[in-house]
C-alpha cells in the first residue's frame, strides 16, 4: 500500500498509512508533526493545536490521493528519465506535461491547505512549514547555486530562487523523497539549460570547474 512521506533533514521518511487503529495513526501523524513544529517554534499552545488541526487533515488527503495516483505517476516519471538519459527534450517536456495534468487533480486541496495555513500562521511561517516538507531543498540547492555560479547578479539570483521555490511548491505534493527530489530536477533542469545558459552561462563547464575547485581544495 502506497503512502505520503515527511521527513526533517537527515531524517528517514515515515509513511502515513491509510489504515489501522486510531491509536495508531494519531501516534504515526505525531511522528510527521513533530519536524514541522519543532521547526515553527510556537510558544502558543492554541497555535500549536491550529497548526496540528490543519496538518491532521491535509495528510491524510495527501496520502489517499498518492494511494490512487502513483502507478500512474511512476509510469510518467520513469517515461521521463528514459527521455532524459535519451537526450530527448520534447519526450522529457511531454512526459512531465503528463506528470502535471495529474497534480492538476490534486490543486483545489493544494490551495486549501495553503489557505488554512495561512489563517493560523504568518507568511514566514508558511513558508517554514513548506520548507519543512521539502527537506529545506531550496536553502540548499540555492546555495550550491551560488557556489557554482558564484558571479550571478542579483536578478539572476532572484530568477533563479523564484524557479526553487516553484519546485517547492510542487514537491511538498510529492508522496517520496524521490519524487521531492524530481520535481528539483525539473526546475533545475529550467535553470541550467534554460535561463542560465540563455544568460550566457555554461552550466557544464561551470559544474566540471566547480569539482575540480573541490578536488583541489580536498587534496591541499
Amino acid at each position: 500500500m502506497l503512502a505520503a512521506t515527511l521527513a526533517a533533514p537527515g531524517q528517514n521518511t515515515i509513511a502515513l498509512p491509510l489504515s489501522g487503529s486510531a491509536d495508531r495513526e494519531t501516534a504515526t501523524l505525531e511522528k510527521h508533526l513533530q519536524p514541522i513544529l519543532a521547526a515553527l517554534h510556537l510558544a502558543d499552545s492554541a497555535q500549536v493545536s491550529q497548526v496540528r488541526a490543519v496538518l491532521a487533515a491535509h495528510l491524510p488527503e495527501l496520502n489517499a490521493w498518492h494511494a490512487q495516483h502513483d502507478a500512474e505517476l511512476k509510469g510518467f516519471w520513469n517515461a521521463f528519465n528514459r527521455a532524459r538519459s535519451a537526450k530527448d527534450v520534447a519526450g522529457a517536456d511531454t512526459a512531465l506535461a503528463q506528470i502535471d495534468g495529474v497534480y492538476a487533480g490534486f490543486q483545489p486541496r493544494h490551495q486549501k491547505f495553503l489557505v488554512s495555513l495561512a489563517a493560523v500562521l504568518s507568511p514566514a511561517q508558511v513558508e517554514t512549514v513548506k520548507d519543512t516538507l521539502t527537506v529545506n531543498k531550496v536553502a540548499v540547492t540555492y546555495a550550491v547555486y551560488l557556489q557554482i555560479f558564484p558571479t550571478l547578479t542579483e536578478a539572476q539570483k532572484a530568477v533563479v530562487l523564484e524557479k526553487l521555490k516553484a519546485a517547492r511548491e510542487q514537491a511538498m505534493d510529492a508522496g517520496s523523497m524521490a519524487e521531492k527530489s524530481a520535481f528539483f530536477k525539473k526546475y533545475k533542469i529550467q535553470i541550467e539549460d534554460g535561463y542560465l545558459t540563455a544568460q550566457g552561462y555554461d552550466p557544464k563547464q561551470a559544474r566540471q570547474n566547480f569539482a575540480a575547485q573541490q578536488k583541489a581544495a580536498e587534496n591541499k
